[in-house]
């Protein structure tokens, strides 16, 4: 079965997240035309196939879960289109593909490919595994990093809820009243000057939602706002709530935490990065060391294993957007690739 069969199967199905349960007959024949020795859907919905029964385990970790938009998806000239294409079912089905076809003594090893629900959500697939027994010896995952590209890092993710609430009044005397849209408008103004970083290396704010006002010439009375932080690794948590919360507390604004996501990093000298760099080479590549802006499930899966690192084809800026498309020679390279450092990490010499 070619990769891209398999994610055209993957793509068959709308799957934003909450609708993961759609791809469940699909998963188990994927399982059994790959022979994979078992499918588990465990009790958060997570996909997880295993080969092998042998005591070092990998874990290859994917996620279902798309964006909301349904897109048509098939097959353009040398592409395949469709939402998820990139992120991340396209990863995943490298994944599948490259797991299945990998040589390991499954007597002494063995390989776990998860497809994780609620990635683009809270992390709920994620969260389920870190209760699972026994640990992983290492971990992928498939993420869109281009053919090349091996990611050791993501930054630190937290979203707020901000309210604001005010007396009211006449557009016509906007000196005589007090918007809550105001207060709330200061604030953003205060947080995005505080985080204003243009890098991976600055914590950076977006306003993602605002609603106020329910009448045109009315002072909006309630307000509220979505705001996400992004922060790199050595930046504490906690000194992003505290300035957030000095801000709130100078314009009048109330904050919910509906989202805290630790920033994650890893060392380049970990054995699956290493066996991930050779497998790159072998295949004729140039292995490139990333480090990501936004957030993953590496970010909690990192508790499991430090042994950590996110890799998977595809064009990260396609991803989220209308035009997702992932290259099938793209797919056949990184589908190889896992196979190699597969076959690698699970040797008896690993």
């Amino acid at each position: 079965m070619k990769v891209e069969q398999i994610l055209l199967q993957l793509l068959s199905k709308y799957t934003p997240t909450g609708m993961e349960s759609r791809l469940a007959e699909t998963m188990r024949d994927l399982g059994e035309k790959l022979g994979y020795t078992s499918l588990e859907i465990d009790s958060a919905g997570n996909y997880l196939f295993r080969r092998g029964e042998g005591a070092r385990t990998l874990l290859l970790a994917g996620h279902v879960d798309t964006v909301p938009g349904e897109l048509e998806y098939g097959v353009r000239g040398v592409e395949v289109f469709g939402r998820g294409a990139v992120d991340a079912k396209g990863p995943l089905a490298a994944m599948l593909w490259g797991a299945a076809m990998a040589r390991i003594d499954t007597s002494e090893a063995s390989v776990v490919v998860a497809g994780l629900v609620d990635e683009e959500g809270e992390g709920r697939g994620a969260k389920a595994l870190l209760t699972r027994s026994p640990r992983f010896n290492g971990v992928i995952i498939g993420e869109p990093t281009g053919c090349n590209g091996i990611a050791i890092s993501y930054r630190g993710s937290l979203t707020l809820r901000v309210l604001a609430s005010a007396r009211g009044g006449h557009s016509s005397a906007p000196y005589m009243g007090e918007s809550a849209l105001d207060k709330l408008l200061n604030m953003i103004s205060d947080i995005k000057l505080s985080f204003r970083g243009k890098n991976y290396e600055t914590p950076t704010a977006a306003v993602t939602q605002i609603r106020a006002g329910d009448w045109p010439t009315k002072l909006p009375e309630n307000a509220e706002a979505t705001i996400n932080i992004r922060y790199p690794p050595g930046v504490e948590t906690s000194a992003v709530l505290e300035k957030v919360e000095a801000a709130a507390t100078l314009h009048g604004c109330k904050i919910e935490i509906t989202e805290l996501t630790e920033p994650v990093s890893t060392r380049i000298s970990m054995p699956i990065i290493r066996v991930l760099m050779r497998s790159i080479l072998r295949q004729g590549g140039k292995p490139r060391i990333l480090k990501k802006t936004g957030a993953s499930d590496m970010n909690i899966l990192y508790k499991l294993s430090s042994n950590i690192a996110a890799y998977g084809p595809g064009n990260s800026l396609l991803a989220h957007t209308s035009k997702e498309s992932i290259s099938i020679a793209d797919l056949e390279f990184a589908a190889r690739v896992i196979q190699g450092a597969v076959e690698e990490f699970l040797a008896a010499s690993a």
